[in-house]
């Protein structure tokens, strides 16, 4: 669906991410397991901005529960170094969000793994 160019999360300061709407998946570097099959994808997400929701939210913290809790694994849990982000620019962010959702469900059964409360 266009998800082509992934750039490591720690070099996510360093790109220019586009103050723009888009959807997004956040991908582990390896594949590990779900109730059917395997994935690398950890989070899929949405918004109508993404250099905020990257740059102030995840690596800075603010937001509401999901953002904390994504921001907690990358930076308190050490997972900056092996998690991979790719976005594409819509202004249909949220059908697009929702289609991806819809399709990795009916894959593995399940959401991935930081789409889902813990």
């Amino acid at each position: 669906m266009g998800f082509k160019n992934w750039i490591p999360f720690t070099n996510i300061s360093l790109v220019d991410i586009p103050r723009k709407s888009g959807a997004y998946i956040l991908r582990l570097n390896r594949s590990f397991g779900r109730l059917v099959g395997e994935s690398d994808i950890l989070y899929i997400g949405s918004t109508f901005n993404l250099n905020q929701r990257f740059i102030e939210n995840y690596l800075g913290g603010r937001g509401g529960e999901t953002t904390q809790r994504i921001h907690n694994y990358l930076i308190e849990k050490g997972y900056m170094d092996k998690v991979e982000v790719s976005w594409i620019l819509t202004k249909d962010y949220s059908r697009i969000e929702k289609k991806l959702r819809e399709q990795y469900e009916e894959e593995h059964h399940e959401l991935p793994p930081w789409n889902r409360r813990m």
